[in-house]
């Protein structure tokens, strides 16, 4: 398998953006993206070391499992991350992704990343100073990872990648505390946290329904199907 280099994964990123009529500086809302797309989502706990699971039947049909106890921000890195094995990976067999690296996982993050962070958007919110000197303030990472809705580590890693920042400054940043920097600067704490479990974003239910109605199942039937879908929602 090619190991794709970070221009590739940008236009790979921008293509899809294209294509999904999402413009190459917004940020990327991404259960509405994945509604559009028709893919079937579900939030559940997993492991510590284990992020999601995509798969594709042979009609087409995509569905992703995100852990529901990875924060916010890591949640849509994943998401954007199984969206490459869904559309772009040369085997796309259903396999869970962890902390593990291959070149497959290594391409998907790539793209992931381009993805959810914009060339474009990216440097529409730095200043000429930043781009010149490499050194990106702490309140303009801030502003990005809560526009972008990514994690802290996975912005400094990007702003690297566009040789935005050194190295040094993705380990100085790294060393200040997320939320207390997220805190003294006035940000919702939400996207450092864990959320949606049990929440399922799929036309499943609304599919049983209309049988349902149709009467080609019966009420028995219809509230079993639900109940494949219903979860115990601890927090959203």
């Amino acid at each position: 398998m090619k190991t794709i280099s970070i221009t590739e994964a940008e236009l790979l990123a921008c293509k899809f953006r294209s294509q999904t009529g999402i413009s190459l500086t917004d940020p990327i809302s991404v259960k509405t993206l994945i509604r559009k797309l028709g893919i079937t989502l579900v939030y559940r706990p997993l492991s510590d070391t284990s992020y999601g699971i995509s798969c594709k039947s042979n009609s087409g049909k995509m569905f992703i499992l995100v852990n529901s106890t990875s924060t916010r921000g890591r949640q849509h890195f994943t998401i954007a991350h199984e969206l490459y094995h869904l559309f772009y990976d040369e085997n796309p067999v259903p396999h869970l992704c962890s902390v593990q690296s291959s070149v497959a996982e290594k391409n998907a993050n790539r793209f992931a990343s381009a993805l959810l962070m914009p060339k474009e958007g990216i440097l529409n919110m730095v200043s000429s100073e930043d781009i010149t000197v490499h050194k990106v303030s702490l309140a303009s990472v801030l502003r990005m990872e809560q526009f972008f809705g990514t994690s802290r580590t996975t912005l400094l890693y990007r702003l690297k990648d566009l040789n935005l920042i050194t190295q040094d400054k993705v380990d100085e940043l790294k060393r200040v505390p997320v939320k207390d920097s997220a805190r003294e600067y006035g940000y919702d704490l939400s996207l450092y946290n864990p959320g949606n479990e049990g929440v399922v974003i799929s036309d499943f239910g609304e599919k049983a329904r209309l049988l349902y109605e149709k009467e080609v199942i019966s009420e028995g039937h219809y509230q079993e199907l639900l109940n494949m879908i219903i979860y115990d929602q601890k927090q959203n």
